[in-house]
């Protein structure tokens, strides 16, 4: 976050977003000047726009808007923000239409909505908490602890007995440093896993079993096959499997349950219009692609709405450290935990 004239730097989204509206000064943390306690100086960002402007159109027939200009950058860090997104799922065959888009960080809502579009994406989650989610994710994160010893040994019916009895004295190890850590029984979850491979490969499959016969045994070999073929779509049928190592990882639940999902929550929740007159904060000039200056933009705070409360774009949420920018054509709907945001 790189505000030119109070940080010295280059312009940067944060100077995009400023100048379109997307950042109210009042509302953002005082941390910037020599004793990094002044506001947002919007002029500083608009005088180095203007310039850029100037040498943008100094060939231009067509003399493009300071708007038009500033929210190219926004244009180019959005689809920059597409693309290890499109690699994750088009890249591997899955449809991000068919994906929700859970955003997460202090600017990740002033984007969400854009990005979202982009990706022809319909549902975006915003947690209330999007802004310090490390930091409350770590309250609410499982305690793992696991061991690992290496193997070398063929998967064969004489082998399997002292692989069991390793796995079930690291499975009794595992526990105990769990339970040590405050965890109940009923709160540990133990997975026994055998690294293996193909005799002659070097391509080696961290394994979970499947149980055999209904009987509760481990059958970690049908699982290897299973898993390999789905994997590389065939079997080595003819060559020994072999062991490189086994492991047990134990999770310590922090909590039974983390609640209803907000899928559900929506689907059961009484919505209503927001009440403008009584939860409006202030209004503010905001650009929005393809409409242009909205000047009379709602401001809501987060801490001022309701649960059911429905909002409509153009808008803007704020909290005390993140600023959420609801597009024209979308709705908000507050949940117990999350903004949960459709797009047309």
């Amino acid at each position: 976050m790189n505000i030119c004239a109070l940080k010295g730097g280059p312009l940067a989204v944060t100077d995009a977003n400023l100048l379109l509206g997307r950042l109210i000064p009042d509302y953002f943390p005082k941390i910037f000047g020599k004793t990094e306690n002044e506001p947002l100086d919007v002029e500083a960002s608009r005088l180095a726009f203007e310039k850029l402007a100037e040498d943008i159109n100094k060939n231009q027939e067509k003399k493009l808007e300071l708007d038009e200009i500033v929210y190219g950058f926004i244009k180019v860090a959005n689809e920059t923000m597409c693309r290890p997104i499109r690699a994750l799922t088009e890249a591997r065959g899955h449809a991000t239409s068919k994906h929700t888009l859970a955003s997460f960080g202090g600017a990740g809502g002033q984007h969400a909505c854009e990005i979202a579009s982009l990706l022809g994406i319909k549902t975006v989650l915003i947690h209330r908490y999007s802004s310090i989610l490390s930091a409350y994710g770590l309250a609410l994160a499982d305690r793992v602890y696991e061991l690992q010893e290496p193997s070398s040994t063929f998967y064969t019916l004489q082998n399997v007995p002292s692989l069991i009895s390793r796995l079930n004295k690291m499975t009794a190890d595992v526990r105990s440093e769990l339970q040590k850590q405050g965890f109940e029984d009923h709160r540990i979850h133990l997975e026994r896993v055998l690294n293996m491979r193909f005799e002659g490969t070097d391509t080696a499959l961290m394994v979970l079993p499947t149980e055999k016969d209904g009987h509760g045994e481990e059958d970690f070999e049908a699982a290897f096959k299973r898993v390999y073929k789905s994997e590389f779509g065939f079997l080595l049928d003819t060559k020994s499997v072999i062991v490189d190592d086994i492991k047990v990882r134990g999770i310590g639940k922090t909590f039974d349950s983390l609640g209803q999902s907000v899928y559900s929550e929506v689907a059961q929740l009484s919505q209503r219009a927001v009440d403008h007159q009584a939860k409006i904060e202030t209004r503010h000039s905001v650009y929005f692609d393809k409409i242009g200056r909205v000047d009379d933009t709602p401001v809501f705070l987060l801490d001022n709405l309701e649960i059911g409360d429905v909002v409509e774009g153009p808008a803007m949420i704020l909290d005390d450290t993140q600023t959420i920018v609801i597009v024209p054509g979308a709705k908000a709907v507050l949940t117990s935990k999350h903004l949960y945001i459709t797009l047309e």
